[in-house]
């Protein structure tokens, strides 16, 4: 509170909140700066059409309360982080994250929105596992990729009974 002269009753507490304008700063500027590296790595996978959708790893599980929509007791929950690549509203792939709470009889509630759009510890957070996820859908990728080599120098089951008709017709 300050006085008529526009000095502080209480120094401490300016300076209490001066240390929170600065870390608030701090952490402005990181998540500005997450937005960015998200905005840029997302746009790139999206260019490049995956077109596949990948979970990946946990960014954060921590204790919550939650209440359901219809009122009731509030239950403790661990709500759970999840970061991943996945089509959402109107078809439109992006960087996402997934949401849960989850209580003692299974997931209550679960949430997906894009990362760019979560708050700032979460985006703060996701950065050390973009080039993960990047590997996990490149992972993913190849082995579809695989898979359809496969298929296609293997004759189906089919081909095979016509080849061995025709080797026993030559005979």
């Amino acid at each position: 509170m300050k006085n008529t002269n526009g000095e502080s009753k209480n120094p401490e507490l300016d300076e209490l909140v001066q240390r929170i304008g600065y870390a608030s700063k701090a952490l402005n500027a990181a998540a500005g700066e997450a937005t960015r590296r998200i905005e840029a790595f997302e746009e790139n996978l999206i260019g490049a059409e995956p077109g596949i959708s990948v979970w990946g790893d946990i960014l954060l599980s921590e204790k919550a309360s939650f209440q359901s929509d219809e009122g009731g007791p509030v239950q403790s929950v661990e709500r759970v982080v999840t970061l991943g690549f996945d089509k959402l509203k109107k078809d439109k792939w992006g960087l996402a994250v997934r949401e849960e709470l989850k209580g003692q009889g299974g997931t209550l509630h679960e949430e997906v929105t894009l990362l760019r759009k979560a708050d700032r510890t979460v985006r703060i957070l996701a950065i050390a596992h973009l080039e993960a996820l990047g590997q996990q859908i490149l992972k993913t990728l190849e082995g579809h990729v695989g898979l359809l080599e496969s298929t296609r120098q293997e004759p189906s089951p089919q081909a095979n009974e016509q080849a061995s008709a025709a080797a026993h017709a030559e005979a």
